[in-house]
């Protein structure tokens, strides 16, 4: 398993392998001595700052160790942002943790410019241990049909709906993840059966994947019901699914498009579901909706963002803004790098490593790396209250 301790560094523990895990203790216990004292107060707009002026990433290398992490990063103006956060956040994480042991190869491309999976046979082929990136699934799939085993691993800067392939990771959890994290306590609470309401086009393997994980978590998902994303004759909609509404005890809230407002509204009046005692909204709901007084008592699990807080000095400190959740991904996929070589030597980033089944708990909180090329994220479960969030569940210690 792997900890946090008060500077933001990353404890990597494997299972059955105490000389990895103390070695890897003695690193961050020195490494909370030299960094003592530097955490911030509170993030101010960081989670959710708007775009500011930042330069566009190009390619270039930061630091000087022996064991090089490449970085595919995007140059496009929509993710511009994104790019720059990333980036700052892995600097800042090789500053902290880098111990002299290694090196940043930044690699910038547009996210069409069908770069991708040249530059993982360029790293591959010049001995990167590890690839961080691309950051659009499009770019994940080019490297899936243009690259082939032997390569390093990759952990890529999209969510959990991503591509997938051997070897290739999300660094994002979704709005499966977060809903699952409320099913979780919907069923401690013995409310079993759940009905999936979403958007009509929402991605099939996404709503598979949950009807698996309510199953994972012992819950019975009794059917699915779509509404318009157009929010267009959402009463017919649910009319037609009046059935399913009433044999669940627990409903579960895809999307966060225009119509999620009307939706709640509407299933908040009780013409449909009303033997329904539980509700769950997911991460992808604005957090205008907390205000509404439909919204009172939905559960939203979210990131943990607390130990964000833990970079925040240093980060405005080197690069004169708030660091973002984007930011905090970027550190943890270095931190990552950086705890596992400072214990384990340059051959320590492998894939058993990264899928020790105890997972990391890091500047973005606790995860997981799976077999089956998903990441799996904890997240803090909130009801919303008085419009705001009121925290019912932590994150927890472990998995």
């Amino acid at each position: 398993m792997t900890t946090t301790s008060d500077n933001g560094s990353v404890e990597v523990m494997k299972p059955g392998n105490g000389t990895l895990a103390a070695a890897v203790r003695g690193f961050l216990l020195m490494a909370c001595v030299g960094l003592a004292g530097c955490q911030a107060s509170n993030l101010g707009e960081g989670l959710s700052a708007a775009d500011s002026r930042v330069s566009p990433v190009s390619s270039s290398t930061y630091g000087s160790g022996p064991v090089t992490v490449t970085m595919l990063l995007p140059t496009d103006a929509a993710l511009r942002r994104k790019a720059a956060d990333i980036a700052d956040g892995a600097k800042l994480a090789l500053d902290d943790l880098g111990a002299g042991q290694l090196t940043i190869d930044f690699q910038a491309a547009g996210s069409n410019s069908g770069q991708a999976a040249a530059k993982v046979q360029a790293a591959a082929a010049a001995g990167s241990r590890l690839i961080i990136g691309p950051a659009t699934n499009k770019e994940v799939t080019q490297i899936i049909a243009g690259t082939s085993l032997p390569r390093p691993p990759i952990l890529a800067l999209v969510p959990n709906n991503s591509a997938g392939g051997t070897h290739i990771w999300p660094l994002y959890g979704d709005a499966i993840d977060s809903a699952l994290e409320g099913v979780g306590v919907a069923v401690a609470a013995k409310q079993k059966n759940v009905v999936v309401v979403h958007e009509a086009g929402f991605p099939a393997e996404n709503l598979l994947r949950l009807r698996e994980g309510i199953r994972l978590k012992g819950g019975n998902t009794i059917g699915f019901v779509p509404y318009p994303a157009s929010g267009i004759n959402l009463q017919n909609a649910f009319a037609k699914g009046k059935v399913v509404f009433a044999k669940a005890n627990t409903i579960v809230l895809l999307g966060g498009g225009d119509a999620i407002g009307q939706v709640i509204d509407i299933l908040a009046a009780g013409d449909f579901g009303q033997s329904i005692a539980t509700a769950i909204a997911t991460s992808l709901i604005p957090e205008e909706i907390y205000k509404r007084p439909s919204a009172q008592g939905l559960m939203v699990a979210i990131p943990s963002t607390s130990d964000v807080k833990v970079i925040a000095e240093r980060f405005k400190a080197k690069f004169g803004r708030e660091p973002t959740y984007d930011a905090a991904i970027g550190y943890d996929s270095i931190a990552i790098a950086a705890g596992l070589v400072r214990s384990g030597g340059p051959d320590a980033i492998t894939v058993e490593n990264l899928t020790s089944s105890q997972g990391f708990r890091a500047a973005t909180g606790l995860f997981r790396f799976r077999p089956d090329g998903r990441i799996e994220r904890r997240m803090i479960v909130h009801r919303i209250e008085n419009g705001s969030l009121k925290v019912i569940q932590e994150e927890g210690d472990g998995f």
